[in-house]
């Protein structure tokens, strides 16, 4: 909380990609996103009332906190600003605090512009930050004069004063004990409670699935099966003979619903990575906190392009599952070891698992500055917490949720924003994120009740006989002459091969090309260690921003 006083505050908006002005006498309301059980004037009548009575910000904080959706929004009334992000931040907000005056923007690069900041203002270990993991730790952008509202939060200003507030925290660490088989029927609730809401709240505008070989997406298919939604087009992307594919065909099919595959091709993937399109997309959504997500941004370009889906369309997309049911503990967390402070925790596991983009980057200097970072960010948001030692992975959980859950998952948003669409997130619904943090420690480890509940009860009946992720890779030929390569290489020895296959084969053997966003000679003669896709957007970001 800050206490000190301001001559001022001003709201800089770019009214674009889903944002839209309301306005109510003498109340203005900027407003990105959904609410579910909420009107827009039912938004701004609250508001303006807890305003104009002056009612304490704890009452406010308890109303933003009830709110169920995914949103950002920017509130004005008789001189005071309330704007707010949701609990995972899925549509970021920025601020400044420069010469006694507050700005609030949803677009960085204007409050960049407005307060005239350049290299001198580069924020160097946020710089640090963004080129070991693709984004910044807590509030930091690049530039020390920009911060960026962090998941859960509030700003407040009233009175010349400025309140920074959180209303929730992720916390995967209180749980309660209960049965499987009652945290199995709760879970098929809270499934089909966040997917009728979907269903009540879109009508019969076209729903579209990115539909993977993976469990996330299969789970939003079958789910909106499951309710009785039937306008849904799911589509599959990657090169020909990729492995998602054939599955996501079978498993649409299965449930009886239509069914595209965009084929990426890797000259035509690399020149839209050139093109403008892409420029405006990466300059589009700055956010000087976290480099672009790129993951589906070509395909949903073509089926813009070629008028594949409905231009009202919703799309919905399998985010992120796999984390929030507790596939990624054993991958970030040092389970073995009994941690019994921050300060004791092991980092290293998930220091390898978000902070290894670039092999030389990794020095005991930089995973000492990431730590100290990591471990501030922890003691601001975690004050009680008790046991410590039997629930530490629950730190490491919020650790992620906080950093590349809310900053360049929630990216992935951007995209579909960016040519036109809106967008639901079921699996960040606020019934998942009560319903996860509950859940202890053995029902989450590799995803156990997640995985055993949803093949139980095979919803649409595609969970039992459709294989899930299996990587072989197609087609054939290919596969041959990856295996006599490695076969030429054993004299050589196992780390040569691997350094000969990320640098030369990976190109040309990713599943959507992705790393075609850097020339091939930039990987081909790599010697820092790039790890994907990520090393290389992580790199351009950086180099944007000239010292």
């Amino acid at each position: 909380m800050l206490n000190k006083k301001y001559s001022g505050a001003h709201v800089i908006i770019r009214e674009d990609y889903g944002w839209k002005y309301y306005q109510n006498n003498n109340a203005k309301l900027w407003f990105c996103g959904y609410v579910y059980d909420f009107s827009i004037d039912e938004l701004i009548i609250k508001m303006t009332y807890i305003i104009d009575n002056n009612l304490e910000n704890n009452i406010l904080l308890d109303w933003i906190g009830s709110l169920c959706g995914h949103f950002s929004f920017i509130f004005e009334s008789n001189s005071s600003i309330i704007a707010s992000v949701d609990k995972i931040c899925s549509i970021p907000l920025f601020f400044s605090k420069k010469n006694d005056l507050i700005l609030i923007s949803n677009h960085a690069p204007l409050l960049k512009k407005r307060i005239k900041l350049n290299s001198v203002n580069i924020n160097k270990l946020a710089k640090l930050e963004i080129a070991m993991s693709g984004y910044t730790i807590g509030s930091k952008t690049l530039y020390s004069d920009i911060e960026r509202i962090e998941s859960g939060e509030c700003l407040i200003y009233r009175q010349s004063l400025l309140n920074r507030v959180r209303y929730y925290t992720y916390s995967p660490w209180k749980t309660v004990v209960k049965t499987k088989s009652q945290l199995q029927d709760e879970f098929l609730n809270v499934c089909l409670t966040a997917f009728k809401k979907i269903k009540d709240n879109v009508g019969n505008r076209q729903i579209v699935v990115p539909l993977s070989a993976g469990n996330d997406s299969r789970l939003i298919v079958s789910g909106l099966k499951e309710v009785g939604v039937k306008n849904v087009v799911c589509f599959s992307y990657g090169r020909k003979g990729n492995f998602e594919t054939p599955v996501s065909k079978s498993v649409a099919k299965k449930l009886g619903y239509r069914w595209i595959y965009i084929q990426d091709r890797l000259k035509d993937k690399r020149q839209f990575f050139q093109s403008e399109v892409y420029q405006k997309y990466v300059e589009a959504f700055e956010s000087f906190s976290c480099n672009p997500n790129v993951q589906e941004v070509y395909e949903v370009f073509l089926l813009k392009k070629t008028n594949l889906v409905d231009n009202n369309a919703i799309i919905i997309n399998g985010s992120c599952g796999d984390f929030i049911s507790g596939g990624h503990i054993r991958p970030i967390s040092d389970i073995k070891f009994s941690q019994k402070t921050i300060g004791e925790i092991n980092w290293n596991k998930f220091l390898n698992k978000h902070y290894s983009l670039w092999r030389d980057l990794r020095n005991s200097t930089n995973d000492s500055n990431i730590v100290s970072e990591l471990e501030n960010t922890l003691s601001s948001r975690i004050i009680e917490f008790s046991d410590f030692e039997e629930r530490h992975y629950a730190i490491m959980e919020h650790a992620e949720f906080v950093g590349r859950q809310s900053k360049y998952i929630m990216g992935q948003q951007r995209t579909y924003e960016y040519f036109g669409y809106e967008w639901r997130m079921p699996l960040w619904s606020d019934e998942m994120l009560n319903f996860w943090e509950s859940v202890p420690y053995k029902y989450k480890i590799d995803q156990y009740l997640y995985l055993e509940t949803l093949y139980k009860n095979n919803w649409g009946g595609v969970w039992l006989d459709i294989k899930v992720n299996n990587k072989i890779i197609y087609p054939v030929s290919l596969r041959w002459l990856r295996t006599l390569l490695k076969i030429l290489f054993i004299p050589l020895g196992r780390s040569r091969w691997h350094r000969f296959e990320k640098n030369v084969l990976e190109y040309f053997l990713h599943t959507t090309y992705a790393i075609t966003v850097a020339p091939y000679l930039s990987v081909l003669f790599d010697r820092r260690g790039y790890r994907g896709a990520n090393s290389w957007l992580a790199h351009q970001m950086i180099q944007s921003i000239k010292e």
